[in-house]
């Protein structure tokens, strides 16, 4: 007989039970205790899991940057978390971390695609200029694209058809 490996959960009743707790606390020293004994491991190995699920692939700041930006704002919202509504604490957060990280991926994305549509205008002008810097204009679209191939591309093999392009 192979006996299973109990799985370690990360984020059970008794992180549940110390946010009830934190929020109930009037005490600073109290909350602070709490938080950062019961609650921060589970806060931080939930940011990160979600970050890696979800592939958020918008934002210039390294992993560790943005896994706490999201942590943080987690703190920020633990008030607003209601046990007797009914919901689980875990899915509760997971859904708060997982609309900040849409939201904010979302604004990234569109500050990119505005970045990139006013560098495309921009270079039309300078070729629609007839002095003759064709060439010049080649070479500043081939290093544009050469810079920011990486955020444009969310897959490996994308990301590889691009350099390959640019490249010929």
């Amino acid at each position: 007989i192979v006996k299973k490996k109990k799985r370690k959960v990360y984020f059970g009743m008794e992180v549940q039970e110390a946010i009830v707790e934190y929020n109930t606390s009037t005490n600073e020293i109290e909350r602070n205790k709490i938080y950062g004994t019961r609650i921060h491991k589970a806060f931080d190995k939930l940011c990160e899991n979600i970050i890696n699920t979800f592939k958020f692939s918008y934002f210039d700041d390294c992993f560790e940057d943005v896994k706490h930006e999201v942590c943080t704002f987690l703190v920020m919202n633990l008030h607003k978390y209601d046990h007797t509504k009914g919901s689980k604490a875990f899915s509760y957060f997971s859904i708060v971390a997982k609309n900040y990280l849409i939201l904010h991926n979302n604004a990234n994305y569109k500050k990119l695609k505005s970045h990139v549509n006013s560098s495309i205008l921009n270079t039309k002008e300078v070729g629609d200029n007839k002095s003759g810097h064709f060439n010049d204009l080649t070479e500043e679209i081939i290093e544009y694209f050469d810079n920011n191939i990486p955020n444009l591309f969310r897959t490996k093999r994308d990301i590889n058809v691009a350099f390959s392009i640019i490249e010929l």
